[in-house]
């Protein structure tokens, strides 16, 4: 969409589109992936249990236990070392014994990366919508040199992770 990468001044662009649009629109990728891990995780509950209620009760516990691991993460109970990027999920799917326990860790994958692009955290979209949520506030848009700086800051605090997490992943393997 015209303006989504860079402002542009132009009508119809995004930079033009009202917070509450550019919020939703930045968010529907993460709550994509969120709203496809529950269904997954509805349709394999029905399949092991072979009833809705179950299922749909599973799922609510499923959830919960996702929302208990983001609160692990905020209040210090996980460290980076806990932590598994695309290396070690590999390993896990490679250990995987069917197809339902193939459609669980997908339905876990999809989930976590949905809330995961969610977090208030600058090169992520929840990062995108912080600002956003910002400029709302101050009624006027930060400047683009500064945004820049915040987004490449926090580019390397990922890229910086990901080679840590890949490499404990690999640790992780190897032992």
């Amino acid at each position: 969409m015209l303006g989504e990468e860079e402002r542009s001044d132009e009508e119809g662009s995004f930079s033009k589109a009202s917070i509450p649009k550019r919020i939703a629109i930045v968010s529907a990728g993460g709550l994509v992936n969120i709203i496809f891990a529950i269904l997954l995780y509805i349709v394999i509950a029905t399949i092991m249990t072979g009833n809705f209620g179950t299922a749909i009760n599973s799922t609510g516990n499923f959830i919960l236990a996702m929302w208990e691991s983001i609160k692990m993460i905020f209040t210090g109970n996980v460290t980076a070392n806990d932590l598994m990027g695309p290396i070690g999920i590999s390993e896990v799917v490679a250990q995987t014994s069917g197809l339902l326990d193939f459609l669980y860790i997908m339905a876990l994958v999809s989930m976590s990366l949905g809330v995961t692009n969610l977090l208030p955290f600058p090169p992520l979209d929840g990062g995108k919508i912080l600002i956003y949520i910002i400029e709302a506030i101050r009624r006027k848009p930060l400047k683009e040199n500064f945004e820049l700086k915040i987004q490449m800051l926090g580019f390397f605090v990922l890229i910086t992770l990901s080679v840590y997490v890949a490499f404990n992943d690999v640790g992780r393997i190897i032992s």
